[in-house]
Formats: C-alpha cells, sequence, structure tokens
C-alpha cells in the first residue's frame, strides 16, 4: 500500500463510552478502524490468536481485516471510536461489524486501506508513542465533538480524528527521502535576490545559506530555475534596471543600484541581454 495512493479524510461512524461488567465480545471482521482507550478496567484483544492485554491508560487501534475478539476481564470503562481514515465514496453505507461477521468479501468495497500494510509505516496495536499523552486527550476531545452531532461537531470530530492520524504518523512513519524537503530551500531565492540586487551575491554564500554545497545548491537551482544562479541574478538585474531606466534613473544610478561594478560592465551586460544600450533605452521612456 502507498499512501499517495489514497486521500486522508476522516469520517467518524461511531463514538462513545462503553461502561460495561465483565463482557465477552464474539470473533468479528472489521471494515474500518477502532481506536481503543481504556479508561479502567483490563481487556484481553486476541488478534489473529495472539492475545493482547490492555490496561488503564492503553491507547490501541484495530485496522481493517483485524479478526479479533475482545474480553472484559472485569468492569471497565473504555472510549472508543469507529471510524474511516480514507476517504470512500460508499462510507455513508459502511458499517460497523457484529460478532459473527468474519467474511467480509460481501462488502469489499466497504473496506478501508489497512495502514499495517503501508511500506512506510509500522503502527503496532498498542500505541506506545511518546505522545500517548496528547492522543488520548484527541481522543477524548474526538468523541466529545461527535456526540454533539450538531454539523459543527461532527466537522470538529473529524478534524480531531485527521490530527489524531497525523501525530501518529510523525511517531510511525520512516523518515522521508530528503528530496521530499528539497523545494523549501527554494522559498527564498527571489526575495534575497531582490533584496540584494546592489549586493556582491555569489554561489558559496547562497550555498551557505540554504545549507548546501556549492555544486549541489547549483544542481539544485538549476533544476528548478532552469538556469544557473548567475544568469538568474544577471536577468533580474537587467529587468530591474529597466524600470529605474524607465524612471528616469541615470546610468550611474542605475548601474550602482542593481550591483553592477561600474557603467562600463552595466552596459555591455545590458546590451548583451537586449540588445540596446541602456543610454539608449532610456531615451524611449515615456514622458
Amino acid at each position: 500500500m502507498k499512501l499517495s495512493e489514497h486521500v486522508i479524510t476522516p469520517f467518524i461512524r461511531s463514538a462513545d463510552y462503553a461502561i460495561r461488567p465483565p463482557f465477552f465480545l464474539g470473533e468479528r471482521n472489521l471494515l474500518d478502524y477502532v481506536i481503543i482507550y481504556m479508561q479502567e478496567g483490563t481487556f484481553e484483544v486476541t488478534i489473529g490468536g495472539v492475545a493482547n492485554r490492555v490496561e488503564p491508560g492503553d491507547l490501541c487501534l484495530l485496522q481493517p481485516g483485524d479478526v479479533h475478539t475482545i474480553r472484559g476481564l472485569d468492569n471497565t470503562i473504555n472510549p472508543y471510536v469507529h471510524l474511516d481514515f480514507f476517504y470512500n465514496p460508499q462510507r455513508e453505507t459502511s458499517f460497523v461489524t457484529k460478532p459473527g461477521q468474519l467474511d467480509m468479501s460481501a462488502y469489499a468495497s466497504f473496506m478501508q486501506p489497512r495502514l499495517r500494510d503501508c511500506e512506510d509505516l509500522q503502527i503496532p496495536f498498542h500505541i506506545n508513542a511518546p505522545l500517548k499523552n496528547k492522543l488520548r486527550d484527541v481522543t477524548l476531545k474526538m468523541i466529545e465533538c461527535w456526540q454533539l452531532q450538531t454539523y459543527i461537531g461532527i466537522m470538529e470530530a473529524n478534524r480531531h480524528a485527521h490530527e489524531w492520524l497525523t501525530l501518529v504518523f510523525k511517531t510511525y512513519m520512516k523518515p522521508q527521502p530528503a528530496a521530499l524537503a528539497s523545494q523549501p530551500f527554494l522559498n527564498w531565492i527571489t526575495s534575497y535576490f531582490a533584496f540584494h540586487l546592489s549586493d556582491p551575491i555569489n554561489v558559496d554564500d547562497m550555498a551557505r545559506r540554504a545549507s548546501l554545497s556549492p555544486s549541489r545548491f547549483s544542481v539544485l537551482f538549476k533544476r528548478h530555475f532552469g538556469t544557473t544562479p548567475y544568469r538568474y541574478l544577471m536577468r533580474l538585474r537587467i529587468e530591474h534596471a529597466k524600470e529605474l531606466l524607465k524612471d528616469g534613473w541615470s546610468l550611474q544610478q542605475t548601474s550602482e543600484y542593481c550591483g553592477f561594478a561600474d557603467v562600463h560592465h552595466f552596459s555591455k551586460a545590458f546590451k548583451s541581454a537586449t540588445g540596446t544600450r541602456p543610454g539608449a533605452y532610456r531615451k524611449t521612456r515615456p514622458f
């Protein structure tokens, strides 16, 4: 399973506080996810023949396709949420399964993608995350909002479900490839050039600012802008020089403001880029 192939749009189907004496919930399969928080008492949740003890303070996640039983060993209070994490156009007609419902092949179109099958995630049944207390609070807020059964309440509940999943992803998702983080360093380029047109900018300075080697910076820059840093900066300087010349600035003033070494260098670069000398260009400005 690849997360990029699915749209995360939480949809809460049921959310409540289950208050029960000792009980046994017979074997069933799941179409959706179940978040379980153990407030009081003890559960034994058996998944695929493996028994898991759930004690006060534990936060757990049952996933679609988990064939399981739940045994309450004493008096228990457990907040829970049945929900879809991923968008399904048929979600309104899907349902919470009951004991004895094991073969769900007739309802395959309702089955949620399993996070357990995701190549970038390894989410256990017990959510023993550093953010467990935060996840508990978000779970309780989710239930509180959903039980209002108002339009805004349901919206807020599903927003909290999205927050819950985001916190879990932050804990259990494998580090993303560095390539995904390469884009942000480019965000400052255009404004940085604009504010430093008159300064002696060089690749080493820009690479240092981006925390990259000069060679790596140049490769990424050309990949995203289609040209070298020098040519990009020169283009900006020439375009800005055009505006200044139209506003009546002298060649000397324009040359200095746009970061050229002298008027001769400015004139040569301007003519190379535009085919016209800056003096001639200045004379064409409207009055």
